[in-house]
């Protein structure tokens, strides 16, 4: 993996303002600033980290098993407590209100 010749990535102003739009953030120009100084320093990290060699790893063969537990559905129904201290319930499920228009 290492040794290959990457080009630098830097996120711009003009990336983190293109993502915030679309995440419908607002961001201010000192906020998309230092956004996008820090974005461009977490892909150098990854981009580092690239550059290890798999052997320098190690084995994960040691590694214990995870404790996972078994996933079973319990199949319970949205007690009378839950529904009375929502704000609004329809047909078992909570409703919330949009925020994504359909225009954009």
């Amino acid at each position: 993996m290492g040794g290959g010749y990457t080009p630098r990535v830097i996120i711009d102003a003009g990336l983190v303002s293109k993502v915030a739009r679309l995440a419908s953030l607002e961001l201010s120009e000192n906020e998309r600033d230092q956004m996008s100084r820090q974005l461009t320093r977490i892909v150098e990290h990854f981009e580092a980290l690239r550059q290890v060699e798999a052997e320098e790893l190690g084995s994960d063969e040691l590694a214990p098993p995870s404790p996972y537990r078994e996933d079973v559905p319990v199949g319970r129904q949205m007690g009378g407590e839950v529904q009375k201290n929502a704000p609004e319930f329809s047909h078992g499920h909570f409703v919330v209100p949009r925020i994504v228009s359909r225009g954009e």
